[in-house]
């Protein structure tokens, strides 16, 4: 098993998901923050099942919906890093 941590950036990009989310509708604000929070944190027992991120060496992603989370697994540490959650169009 795997401790799933959250960088200061991730964690400012899924209260800032939600948040925006909820400005329209609260309640899939809700099943959002919770359904991308349980993802991220299954990660603890299959931290490699995300994809390789090209030009970012060490770099993994999994893809929610419309939703990017990405990661990085420090094998030495038993540790997964959630480096930030991105919407995918805002990506470009």
């Amino acid at each position: 098993m795997y401790t799933v941590i959250f960088s200061k950036s991730a964690d400012k990009d899924i209260i800032s998901i939600v948040k925006h989310v909820a400005a329209e509708n609260p309640e899939a604000a809700k099943k959002l923050g919770s359904s991308l929070l349980d993802l991220t944190l299954s990660l603890d027992s299959m931290p490699y099942r995300g994809s390789k991120v090209k030009k970012r060496r060490g770099v993994l992603k999994l893809i929610h919906g419309n939703y990017l989370i990405y990661y990085r697994v420090n094998e030495d540490k038993k540790t997964v890093e959630v480096l930030s959650f991105k919407h995918g169009a805002r990506m470009k």
